[in-house]
């Protein structure tokens, strides 16, 4: 008996939902490929109300994750850049009020105990 389509569907969402948990970048490229085939036959399926609102709920849970991966990515190139332009020199304003760079003389971090 072959598998129906949203068994598929619902164990390939399982299968993103790994991949995204574990920064699976390739195989989230492979899966999205799958998975537009699968939502392409989604409409000829038998699919009943409850098949259907289990697939959505897992979609919603994949998207949170995503938009937190997302974020994080966000908030980790924000920081390299902070760190990036502190390693460069200090921003201050001048007598005049307008915006200057001290630049660090030694553009290495330490760490003191």
């Amino acid at each position: 008996m072959p598998e129906r389509t949203t068994d598929l569907m619902i164990a390939l969402l399982a299968r993103e939902r790994v991949a995204i948990r574990t920064a699976d970048f390739e195989g989230l490229a492979a899966i999205a490929d799958q998975k537009s085939q699968l939502f392409d036959a989604l409409p000829n399926s038998r699919a009943t109300q409850h098949e259907l609102e289990q697939i959505k709920a897992r979609i919603d849970d994949n998207q949170t994750l995503l938009s937190a991966a997302i974020s994080g990515v966000a908030a980790a190139q924000d920081r390299l850049t902070a760190v990036r332009h502190v390693r460069e020199g200090l921003s201050v304003y001048d007598q005049s009020g307008q915006m200057a760079t001290v630049q660090n003389p030694r553009p290495g971090m330490q760490k003191k105990a």
